[in-house]
């Protein structure tokens, strides 16, 4: 016989029993979707978990912190490191400065302007001036979005080329006056290591040293690696050469524990998905058990006119793969239905949408399949094993 043969004498069974049939159609069907789904949504959320944290700090960066801050020469250090490729040193200060509505508490944040794309996290200083330039020489700055627009009606304030006037705490407190080459655009929150670039004015760091602080010490080094795979060999290499007291943090540790968890959380939840299949699964078992009763004189027909048993065992067995690809392409069909059109809203104004990869579509697939042949395995051998002259006999 061929394949064919043994597909044709399989589906006609199956639209003999259409009520059993339907039934364990829409059981893996329901299994397959809430499979899908529930995989689909820990996927989704660990990639827009992963891309927001990549976005809100440099992903193959390492900063470091604490202790009495970092020199000229601790940057150096880091920087001789193997797999480092740049190092960078920010110094921030709290300020206070007048708005419309009164003093306000900003973050003055002295870096060079070539590294604040990489510091905030955006593509590039085009996409992070709004208006103006990213020349910050001397005393000019570059006003986060909260501090020339107003964050409740959206009214400009402030504008390029007006002075701004800052309140400096500490041991002399002063008054320090600037300019403004640039405005922000919105980064949506904050960034940069609990930095808020809305709240923000960046500052040259030469002019920082000189008229906010006489120590050229910087707050944070922020190490840039070649390889993210060297970074926990860097850490180890940063930790042996830092001041004491240092703490250290990468974005890509941070990265791969999460990723750790939402494997962890789409295992819990596969599992508990997966009852349905289970529950399919017995279904099988039983609708194909009481169909090999009902057709105990048919399968000694069959056995009389020359089906093997291993005939048998197959007719019965891709009965069961039938019911499952059925169900399975059905599910998967309103499952990514639900995922294009069905969306949960986190983040604020993000919304996550269940992303059904390849991987999990192959799962929702194979694992129906499986656990059903499984089930359907020991009532089809039990009729293939049948006598086909007591089988005749049966009434």
């Amino acid at each position: 016989m061929k394949l064919y043969d043994y597909a044709s004498l399989s589906f006609a069974s199956l639209k003999e029993r259409k009520g059993r049939t339907i039934g364990a159609i829409l059981g893996v069907m329901i299994a397959v979707i809430a499979l899908s789904l529930a995989l689909g949504i820990g996927q989704a959320f660990q990639n827009i978990f992963e891309e927001r944290l990549e976005r809100t700090f440099l992903a193959n960066s390492i900063f470091v912190t604490g202790g009495k801050g970092f020199t000229d020469a601790d940057l150096a250090y880091f920087g001789n490191i193997y797999g480092v490729r740049d190092v960078f040193g920010v110094a921030v200060r709290n300020v206070r400065i007048a708005q419309q509505k009164g003093e306000v508490t900003a973050t003055l944040i002295a870096i060079d302007p070539r590294w604040i794309p990489q510091f905030i996290g955006v593509n590039s200083l085009q996409d992070f001036i709004e208006e103006g330039t990213s020349d910050i020489k001397g005393l000019g700055v570059i006003v986060g979005n909260d501090l020339w627009k107003d964050p409740d009606t959206g009214t400009k304030i402030r504008d390029v080329g007006e002075i701004v006037t800052v309140s400096v705490a500490g041991r002399s407190a002063r008054e320090i006056t600037f300019y403004i080459v640039g405005l922000g655009a919105s980064t949506g929150g904050f960034r940069g290591m609990g930095a808020n670039p809305d709240n923000s004015i960046f500052m040259d760091p030469d002019a920082f040293f000189t008229y906010i602080t006489k120590r050229r010490v910087y707050n944070l080094a922020v190490v840039v690696v070649n390889n993210t795979e060297d970074v926990k060999y860097i850490i180890d290499e940063i930790r042996a050469v830092a001041p004491q007291g240092s703490r250290i943090f990468s974005p890509v540790a941070m990265i791969q524990q999460v990723s750790i968890f939402v494997t962890s959380l789409q295992t819990i939840l596969a599992l508990i998905s997966s009852v349905g299949i289970g529950v399919t699964a017995l279904w099988v078992f039983d609708s194909m058990t009481i169909s090999v009763v009902q057709r105990t004189k048919e399968i000694g027909i069959l056995k009389a006119i020359g089906y093997r048993s291993r005939d048998i065992l197959l007719l019965f067995l891709l009965e069961a793969i039938f019911i499952s690809l059925i169900g399975s392409i059905a599910g998967l069909t309103v499952s990514m239905i639900i995922s294009n059109f069905v969306g949960i809203p986190i983040f604020g104004s993000m919304v996550l949408k269940a992303d059904l990869t390849p991987t999990i579509v192959f799962l929702a697939v194979i694992l129906p399949i499986l656990t059903n042949v499984f089930a359907a395995f020991f009532p089809s051998r039990r009729a293939a094993n049948l006598n086909p002259v007591e089988a005749l006999r049966y009434e």
